[in-house]
């Protein structure tokens, strides 16, 4: 499932606009038990156990880490970004599943987590097809996989160790190819940019948070932004890096060297158009400017090198191109893979 050559890389976290997935970590044992011993929730899903205690917590933590570890199946702890506060899991592992603590239902924290997971797997881990299924009754998930593309395949009657019996449930199924069918289909304006992989002397990475007024805050990127009309990427280039982190830059210093391109769509399910783009961004290398960066619109940085990049979450389009910045740098002896 997960390709090779992610396997031996940092695993690194999916950034939405309220969320963060990523890999389940220790820590998460104790809150993970707390939203998990919910009858109501044990009984939307096929495998919780119920009552859920800490040690079935710690259980499943490891079985997530291992499957990451091992490239069978993936689970990620949804967190929200505006507290850190632990809400539950999605997981791909035969079919997309998800949970969330009775807490957060309502909220359309579901919808923006379960679509966060379907880009990761088609466009990421290149997945042909994906299937899901639910409770007739739950519909709260039918709408979201409906939502998404997916199409009714069957029924079936599902068990689970919530409730006794049988209930009976729908399953869905979504192909790689309709879903970028579907997606294209959507007109979305283009929008280029430009970023910079900022090298110090040791080596690291140049990393600066997305500030409060601006759309995904609190996410973190290479340094750049839009271009201009009438500007090269470079001339953007050196204006954005003036602006946004304070330092002058040659245009001679920039290296074109890998770009991106991706497109968005709202990460809450949304068809407007007005809600999508797509973005065209080309990363130049630079190793050489004339003063100190600094967050000069008053935004947080950080130097890093690829292990590091895992504590911090990307902009779904940056996840790939910083494995490809990586594979850069790992060629040129500035970095490393990962220990």
């Amino acid at each position: 499932m997960i390709p090779v050559f992610l396997r031996e890389r940092p695993f690194l976290p999916l950034a939405t606009e309220r969320l963060i997935l990523r890999p389940l970590e220790d820590k998460d044992a104790a809150p993970l038990a707390a939203l998990a011993d919910d009858k109501r929730v044990a009984e939307r899903l096929a495998r919780l156990p119920h009552p859920y205690t800490l040690a079935d917590a710690h259980s499943f933590i490891a079985y997530a880490q291992d499957g990451i570890k091992n490239g069978t199946h993936v689970e990620f702890a949804v967190i929200r970004r505006a507290d850190q506060a632990f809400m539950g899991v999605v997981g791909l592992e035969g079919e997309i599943g998800y949970w969330l603590g009775r807490k957060f239902w309502g909220q359309n924290y579901g919808k923006e987590a379960v679509k966060a997971l379907v880009h990761f797997a088609f466009f990421t881990l290149q997945q042909e097809n994906l299937f899901g299924a639910a409770l007739t009754d739950n519909l709260a998930s039918r709408r979201i996989f409906e939502g998404l593309g997916f199409e009714q395949t069957g029924t079936k009657e599902c068990t689970s160790r919530g409730y006794e019996g049988t209930r009976p449930g729908v399953t869905y199924a979504l192909s790689q190819k309709d879903f970028l069918e579907r997606h294209k289909a959507i007109r979305r304006p283009i929008i280029w940019a430009v970023a910079a992989a900022l090298i110090n002397e040791k080596g690291e990475l140049l990393l600066a948070e997305r500030p409060a007024d601006k759309s995904m805050a609190g996410v973190w990127e290479p340094p750049g932004g839009k271009m201009e009309i009438g500007e090269t990427p470079e001339e953007a280039l050196v204006r954005e890096l003036k602006e946004e982190v304070g330092i002058d830059v040659k245009e001679e210093d920039l290296e074109p060297l890998i770009f991106l391109s991706y497109s968005y769509d709202s990460l809450i399910f949304d068809p407007s158009p007005s809600k999508s783009f797509h973005l065209v961004m080309p990363l130049y290398l630079c190793r050489r400017w004339e003063g100190t960066p600094h967050g000069a619109e008053g935004q947080r940085l950080a130097w890093v090198t690829y292990a590091d990049l895992a504590r911090f979450p990307l902009p779904p389009a940056d996840v790939l191109l910083c494995h490809r910045l990586a594979d850069v740098l790992i060629t040129r002896g500035i970095w490393s893979y990962p220990r």
